[in-house]
């Protein structure tokens, strides 16, 4: 298998003896019987210590006698069947942006890799022997699976215009692209990166970058986009707030008639803490958004609509979090006669600290009613002004002990 292959700076050959370094069947998990390059000593007791260094200098003289590959060397579209070192697991492997989740699978340490897998022409040695390729100096392999899940991959496909999440490989002060992310991916990658660890995948999106070890598969911390990692951090309330709202007696000539039913909802469907929102970009180091998006519905119920003139209306969602609050008002200078409602979607965004433990909603508004005076024999027995609120309801953030994950219904709104 060929794959497409980029190379920065020169290859340098070391052509000499492979030795006997026989690696185990290809695409093994297993470590192979050599040491990548920390000297072969593990911390071993006294009484095998000697036994294993010289081991790991065996080694390290048959991979230094190897031809090396480029300095920063990257393969897309890896092959699997590979023979590798170990295989790591890491715990924070997944990068949250605005427009989806990019999650490193395994991270495979690779001592060397054969011409062909990497697409390179062959390189022998004294006896005619096929020399695999080892790492460039200072550098060790890794081959990692990367896959990229879109929050909302229909706003692609329909070419709205979307926020665009990059892929690049920092290492060795360069950096190199590898994707943009416009939908879902999946690739599988070889890359040289510094055994020092300072090579980073780089996650770009709307300006901030996240970066994730390549030497472990460990994403870095960041103060910024920290609210993405908390945990519970989205809760799907699809709470109805119980507002209460007096019907209006309506008088014919003096008598009773009939009666003005205001129906009245208010909903919050959703409240989530996150890092980055259209409206308000990236939170501010150390903090985070505090979204709700909430509903209101309004309609009147009434046996004599032709003879109600206005029907005004507004309702107020508050939150109050971390000291602060903030209103979100929603008006309407008309609304639908009953079976029908007239209703508005709406969202209140609002800076939080990022370790936020509740928050308090609450909803209140405003109906006034007025009938047409033209209409002399119809009159209303009680005033068309109507207020209305509801009790607080408090939402908590419960920090667990296990890592947090993406949650598919944060959609970076």
């Amino acid at each position: 298998m060929h794959s497409t292959t980029t190379r920065l700076g020169r290859r340098a050959f070391g052509l000499a003896l492979l030795g006997t370094l026989a690696l185990s069947a290809c695409g093994t998990d297993e470590a192979a019987s050599f040491d990548t390059g920390d000297g072969g000593s593990d911390g071993g007791g006294a009484s095998d210590g000697g036994s294993d260094e010289n081991a790991g200098g065996a080694d390290n003289a048959i991979l230094a006698n190897l031809p090396r590959l480029d300095a920063g060397f990257l393969v897309t579209d890896f092959t699997k069947d590979i023979t590798v070192t170990a295989t790591l697991q890491p715990t924070k492997n997944t990068v949250i942006t605005p427009t989806g989740t990019l999650s490193i699978g395994t991270l495979q340490e690779v001592a060397t890799v054969a011409a062909d897998a990497v697409g390179l022409e062959a390189e022998l040695d004294e006896d005619g022997e096929v020399l695999d390729f080892a790492a460039a100096d200072g550098e060790v392999l890794r081959a990692m699976d990367l896959t990229f899940t879109p929050f909302d991959e229909d706003a692609w496909m329909s070419g709205e215009s979307e926020p665009v999440t990059d892929l690049s490989i920092r290492a060795s002060g360069s950096q190199s692209h590898l994707a943009e992310l416009t939908g879902r991916y999946e690739d599988r990658i070889l890359v040289s990166v510094p055994e020092d660890g300072s090579g980073v995948l780089v996650v770009s999106c709307e300006g901030h970058d996240q970066l994730l070890d390549l030497s472990t598969g460990e994403r870095e911390e960041d103060e910024i986009a920290a609210a993405y990692y908390r945990s519970n951090r989205i809760q799907e309330l699809h709470h109805t707030f119980p507002v209460s709202v007096k019907s209006i007696p309506v008088l014919y000539g003096g008598g009773a008639d009939s009666e003005i039913t205001p129906e009245i909802s208010l909903r919050a469907t959703s409240l989530s803490l996150t890092a980055w929102t259209k409206q308000t970009g990236w939170a501010d180091a150390g903090g985070a958004w505090l979204v709700l998006n909430w509903t209101s519905e309004c309609g009147i119920a009434t046996e004599v609509p032709g003879v109600v003139d206005k029907k005004e209306y507004s309702a107020v969602a508050t939150m109050e979090a971390g000291g602060e609050s903030s209103t979100d008002k929603v008006t309407r200078d008309s609304v639908n006669f009953a079976p029908s409602s007239t209703k508005d979607e709406s969202t209140l965004v609002m800076p939080v600290p990022v370790d936020l433990a509740a928050a308090t909603l609450s909803m209140s508004g405003t109906l006034t009613i007025s009938m047409d005076a033209a209409r002399g024999s119809y009159a209303m027995d009680a005033s068309g002004d109507l207020t209305f609120s509801s009790e607080p309801l408090t939402v908590e953030f419960t920090e667990d002990s296990g890592a947090s994950s993406p949650e598919p219904s944060d959609s970076g709104s």
